[in-house]
């Protein structure tokens, strides 16, 4: 094992340039002068940067497309598990970063270790009792504990190299804690945060709206990242502030952008489903910002959108329509073409807008009709899909 000391952003494949334009947005406002280096990519969905303390803990309290923020402890390419132990007993009886105390318990959550030769439980195994065997040596008694621990740690292999991280926000950061509930197929927040960022909503300018919200994902994501609104709340603060290493940096809990005001319109017309987006709206904290709809989007005019715009003083404005449609691999609901089409042509009476959608059926471009401007795959979840932007 070496010693590192990186910061490192995973989200969903693909996402690497939208994680990177979302970080360097936070620190601009968040970290007044702070020089932003340039990421090395680890893959389609991993950022690499320079660790820095104020950088990882924003990080850890804001980035909405980042499914975890990690800061990077230790690597080796060692191909038996005893080397790695002993590097790593040495490795951590040497570092005094501030991760571990005495009395503390810990954690590994353990990916993509498909290529070592040992099984993932003994690699495990070797990388806790080299843990313990390194604190004791700095005379710290530290243990496991795997349902509440101080410190969660993640061990992965990329490019034939494991790796030893601290996972600073404790668990995965698309787990907001304000959905209630999901509807049939229910979209990741920080994969709904990443369809945000490609559609360059300017939350400043332009309104959002959703013709068919589901439990109002999309929505909240837009409304909460134009406000730069933090990812916890008090109860929930993230791992990091939890460390020595981080012991004497304010926490966060306000909005970087409270100076924008967002308008999101959340239609949906399934019952059930459209009362679980009020709910999941106001847990958000969130209905200052998002206007919840029940109905059809087909019934939902250009002169209802621009009555909700004009009472949120946004009168004139242009908007961006943005939405993860129901596909027949996802959802038993008979043939979706018609639908497409129906949306391409009600999409249409908005002159000047953009339009963005999340599918995964092969036929939604001919049946939506135009020549989408950006067309990317993505993955949501297991399932490959596509992204189409369209100026309207």
């Amino acid at each position: 094992m070496s010693a590192r000391d990186n910061l490192r952003l995973v989200g969903p494949p693909g996402s690497n340039r939208v994680m990177a334009g979302e970080l360097s947005r936070l620190a601009r406002r968040g970290l007044d002068g702070f020089r932003l280096a340039e990421p090395r990519k680890a893959g389609p969905g991993a950022l690499v940067y320079p660790f820095d303390r104020e950088l990882a803990l924003l990080a850890a309290s804001y980035c909405r497309t980042a499914s975890r923020a990690l800061w990077d402890l230790y690597e080796s390419e060692a191909e038996r598990l005893e080397p790695l132990h002993d590097e790593l007993v040495l490795d951590v009886a040497a570092d005094a970063r501030g991760w571990l105390w005495d009395g503390a318990s810990f954690s590994i959550r353990p990916r993509n270790l498909g290529d070592f030769p040992a099984a993932a439980l003994q690699l495990v195994g070797a990388v806790k009792n080299a843990i313990i065997d390194g604190a004791r040596a700095r005379g710290l008694r530290v243990h496991v504990d795997p349902e509440r621990p101080d410190v969660l740690l993640a061990l992965r292999q990329h490019d034939r190299a494991l790796t030893v991280s601290v996972d600073l926000g404790g668990q995965a950061l698309h787990q907001r804690g304000y959905r209630q509930g999901g509807g049939v197929a229910p979209l990741r927040e920080n994969l709904a945060a990443v369809l945000v960022m490609l559609a360059r909503h300017d939350a400043r300018s332009e309104v959002m709206v959703d013709p068919m919200a589901g439990s109002g994902t999309i929505a909240i994501e837009a409304a909460l990242m134009g406000q730069g609104a933090p990812l916890w709340r008090p109860g929930r603060a993230p791992a990091a502030l939890g460390l020595p290493a981080f012991a004497d940096l304010a926490p966060r809990a306000q909005p970087l952008f409270g100076d924008t005001q967002p308008l999101a319109v959340a239609n949906e017309i399934d019952t059930p489903t459209a009362a679980l987006a009020r709910t999941n709206i106001e847990a958000a904290g969130a209905s200052r910002w998002v206007h919840p709809l029940h109905g059809d989007f087909r019934d939902l005019s250009a002169a209802r959108l621009q009555r909700i715009m004009e009472g949120a003083g946004r009168a004139g404005q242009r908007g961006l329509i943005l939405s993860n449609p129901p596909y027949g691999a996802r959802l038993d609901r008979g043939d979706p073409v018609p639908l497409y089409r129906d949306l391409g042509a009600w999409c249409r009476q908005f002159r000047g807008w953009r339009a963005a959608f999340l599918v995964a059926h092969r036929d939604f471009a001919s049946a939506f009709g135009g020549r989408a401007r950006i067309v990317k795959p993505l993955r949501n979840g297991n399932q490959p899909a596509v992204f189409h932007l369209y100026d309207l």
